[in-house]
């Protein structure tokens, strides 16, 4: 049923042409003696056998057992499908091809047999088993590598489907933190308003425009930091805050967007807001040779405000779904806390 519903024109066209190559390839080794109609009709026949081994178990016998881990019933299956292909291609020799092209047959294994005797014979079972089974083997790999193709191009999709929805998830909550701040600013009259809707504007263009790309420089992600630790730094006088972002840009990275920022949101919202002394937030980005390492490690307010909400969680929980997503098996991600500090370690291979 599967088979009957993926038949289309092109398809069809493709599959006749496989075939008939195949008996071009027989035609081209036919000896000068040999008669062309009886050559084609013969071969005809047995092209037909092929036809009937290869799709029945690619379409049929395979997708219903093997894929289904069936393996014992495969192995019978298979041999009974070929078994029943090889006695009819037996019994059309034996009633209707030789009796028509007796001559064609004067070399071959089976030609003094009964049918009985082909029907039994081992000898005669393997060397038409091998025949009837080759081309098998490359219409199968054909099939094989279109089903791998469609599979990665699936994949890829999929990918690309849960990374927008990571994404969206995670720059909402981005904005809302930042708009906060400005909303702080302005019920004050804070003369730093203009500055912050400056440094805001900055940091919509990246989310809006540039963080539709799957990775960027390290350049820009390092500008999209400063850009919001100035920010958040207008909000708090030297005695509230001591903060040291320091990079090391040995050689030119990418790097996917937005990854690290919600680690720099939580110490900001962890270990500033919430703290009633000074706080102290120590950031480093080093870009080496097919190498990114990020770390952040920040106090810990000593109260009771000091809880991380459920909305942290989330954050870091969509943080480790994009790096699986993004670099599969590439990365590490240590997250340390003590009474007094909380450290991340991100370790990115390009």
């Amino acid at each position: 049923m599967n088979f009957i519903n993926r038949i289309n024109l092109k398809r069809t066209a493709l599959h006749c042409l496989y075939w008939i190559l195949f008996l071009l390839f027989f035609y081209s080794n036919k000896s000068d003696n040999e008669d062309s109609y009886a050559f084609i009709v013969i071969y005809s026949c047995k092209i037909l056998a092929q036809a009937a081994v290869a799709y029945g178990l690619i379409y049929w016998i395979i997708p219903e057992t093997l894929n289904k881990k069936r393996y014992l019933l495969f192995i019978i299956s298979a041999f009974g499908w070929l078994y029943f292909v090889f006695a009819l291609l037996m019994i059309v020799k034996f009633y209707y091809l030789e009796p028509r092209f007796p001559t064609s047959f004067n070399d071959w294994l089976g030609h003094t047999m009964t049918i009985r005797e082909r029907l039994t014979s081992g000898k005669l079972i393997v060397r038409e088993f091998s025949f009837i089974t080759y081309p098998v083997i490359i219409l199968g790999f054909i099939s094989f590598n279109r089903k791998q193709q469609r599979l990665l191009k699936l994949e890829e999709e999929k990918k690309s489907i849960e990374l927008k929805v990571l994404k969206n998830q995670l720059n909402p909550h981005f904005l809302f933190n930042t708009l906060n701040n400005l909303y702080t600013l302005t019920l004050k009259k804070d003369d730093k308003a203009p500055e912050v809707i400056a440094k805001l504007s900055e940091i919509l263009d990246f989310v809006l425009y540039r963080c539709n790309e799957d990775y960027v420089s390290v350049e820009k992600e390092i500008t999209l930091i400063e850009n919001y630790i100035a920010l958040e730094k207008l909000r708090y006088d030297e005695n509230r805050l001591d903060i040291l972002f320091t990079k090391d840009i040995q050689e030119s990275n990418k790097i996917s967007p937005l990854i690290v920022l919600t680690f720099i949101e939580n110490a900001f919202k962890h270990g500033v807001i919430n703290e009633t002394e000074k706080a102290t937030i120590r950031l480093s980005l080093e870009s080496k040779k097919e190498q990114i390492i990020f770390s952040i490690k920040n106090t810990k307010p000593q109260n009771e405000l000091a809880r991380i909400s459920n909305q942290s969680k989330i954050g870091l929980e969509n943080v480790r779904k994009q790096l699986d997503l993004l670099y599969p098996k590439k990365y590490q991600l240590e997250i340390e806390e003590t009474q007094r500090y909380y450290t991340v370690k991100l370790c990115l291979k390009n």
